[in-house]
């Protein structure tokens, strides 16, 4: 009983210390939730699978936290799904971004600088009937850079819009270069998964490619 009762005391003594932890930071660092619309072009972009060059959107979420003075931090995930007109093959793309930033946060109207990194992951499924008889993946690292605007609107809640340049070397993913408008039967699209799947992505030509990434949103602080 005695244990059990130094037990509880030990834990409600180390919640204390880190609410008196989190009051004592709450003017040092702001949190902040939201979601994204992202605007994708560049025939050689990461973002993309190579497919269509034309402008793709990407639907997302991301954390935002800010620290002392004007450095922040982001997270964000995209997400965007295509099927080909035949129906027989389907291309998901989700980048995965990690960014610095560097932001005024407590004023209202905030140009900022941006970079990071990020991951591009693709993957290609071939269709039957509605499903999926194949699947390949592949991912991108790159870097992106670029510059924005922040409104807050209060103390809990801003809009932002920003340009991103992402780039990457080429490893892999070239292969899917054509695919929603070429493939035209569920043959052709398994021997084109095939063909990624068995891909070694040690075979980089080196090449640097990238595109151009537009993002806007709605961040709730807390």
């Amino acid at each position: 009983m005695g244990i059990s009762k130094r037990r509880s005391m030990w834990v409600a003594g180390l919640v204390l210390a880190v609410v008196a932890g989190m009051a004592h930071d709450a003017h040092a660092q702001v949190f902040g939730i939201g979601a994204r619309l992202t605007s994708v072009s560049g025939p050689e972009s990461p973002a993309l699978d190579n497919s269509d060059s034309s402008r793709t959107r990407f639907m997302g979420g991301y954390i935002r936290l800010h620290f002392l003075g004007s450095l922040g931090f982001e997270a964000a995930m995209d997400y965007q799904s295509t099927t080909n007109d035949a129906e027989t093959a389907r291309v998901r793309n989700m980048p995965i971004q990690f960014t610095g930033l560097i932001l005024p946060i407590k004023k209202s109207f905030a140009p900022y600088f941006l970079g990071g990194i990020g991951w591009y992951k693709h993957r290609i499924e071939a269709l039957e009937n509605g499903d999926a008889v194949a699947t390949a993946y592949a991912t991108d690292f790159g870097y992106h850079a670029g510059a924005g605007l922040q409104i807050k609107f209060g103390r809990h809640a801003a809009i932002f819009a920003d340009y991103r340049y992402v780039w990457v070397d080429a490893n892999g993913v070239d292969g899917f270069s054509g695919l929603i408008k070429t493939a035209s039967s569920l043959t052709s699209v398994i021997g084109l998964v095939s063909s990624i799947a068995g891909t070694d992505s040690s075979n980089n030509d080196g090449v640097s490619r990238g595109g151009s990434m537009w993002t806007g949103g709605l961040t709730i602080y807390f």
